[in-house]
This record gives C-alpha cells, structure tokens and sequence, in this order.
C-alpha cells in the first residue's frame, strides 16, 4: 500500500470539499473527513471550520485531477494539469474575497490508506499539514473526494477565510 500526501508550499488559505462518497461513511461525502478535521480543531483550541460549497468545488478540482494526472499527485506545489494554483481553483468556484486560504490533499493506493481516520492521521503527522488543519484562523472548508472503487482515494480539502 502507498500513502502520499504532499505538502503546502507558502499557501496561506485552506479549502475543504467532497466529491464521492465511500461506502461505510456518513451520506454527506467528505464529511466524515471534515468531522475528524473539526476534532484536531477543537483539541487544537480551534473553532470547528464550516463546510463551504465553493470550497468544495475548488477541492473537488483537484481531487479529480489528482485521480487523471498522477504527476499532479506528486507536485508539492500543488498545481493542477492545467497549470492553477490552489488560489486560482478557489477564486474559480467564487470564493471571494479571501484573506487567507490553505490546501491539503492525500491520495492512497490500497488499505489502510483509503479511509478518512487514516488521511486525517497522515495529515496529523506532517506538520506542515498539521499547520494547516490548526490554523484557527480559517473558518470554511472544503473536501474533495474522489473514491473510484476498489482500493483508490484521492483527497484534497481546501481552507478558507474572507
């Protein structure tokens, strides 16, 4: 099984979005990511990050071409095969204005990687993602899902705050 999450480079804003469902999970794609996500939050000092339909869209984006693109799985400066920025995605859903924004994704290959508590303890345990998650400044987020079948995730959450 691989596990790869890549990290943020200087990006000052996070998005949280979902795009499929996995089964055993909550109905609401991602949420059971975005609940874990408010969990780190809290023990954090944090207030909870709501979740925000635009955010997600922008996070869905990058899901899905993580899944299409596998050199976009692997670039730590989280640029998608058609060359956007983590900002450019966001302001492209209509997340605007924004003062700050944040992006995370993981992708697995095979269990125990493909599942929300494992991505959420991937994140926890790089501290550049860690960061991301406790900044209690972002108050909206978005999880892109894509979870094709058998063994294959593709995550991305984007933060966000105006």
């Amino acid at each position: 099984m691989r596990r790869h999450a890549m990290p943020v480079a200087a990006i000052a804003a996070a998005v949280l979005s979902t795009a499929t469902a996995c089964p055993g999970t909550s109905s609401v794609p991602g949420q059971d990511i975005l609940d874990l996500i408010n969990d780190k939050r809290a023990a954090a000092g944090c207030d909870p990050v709501a979740g925000e339909d635009r955010l997600r869209a922008a996070a869905d984006r990058h899901a899905v071409d993580m899944r299409d693109n596998p050199a976009v799985r692997s670039d730590p400066s989280h640029l998608g095969s058609d060359g956007s920025t983590p900002s450019q995605r966001i302001a492209d859903a209509g997340y605007a204005p924004v003062s700050r924004i944040g992006e995370i994704m993981y992708w697995a290959s095979g269990p125990p990687g493909n599942t929300p508590s494992a991505t959420v303890d991937w994140w926890m345990n790089s501290p550049r993602h860690r960061e991301i998650i406790e900044t209690c400044a972002f108050t909206h987020a978005g999880v892109g899902l894509v979870y094709p079948g058998g063994t294959e995730w593709y995550t991305t959450v984007d933060f966000g705050a105006h």
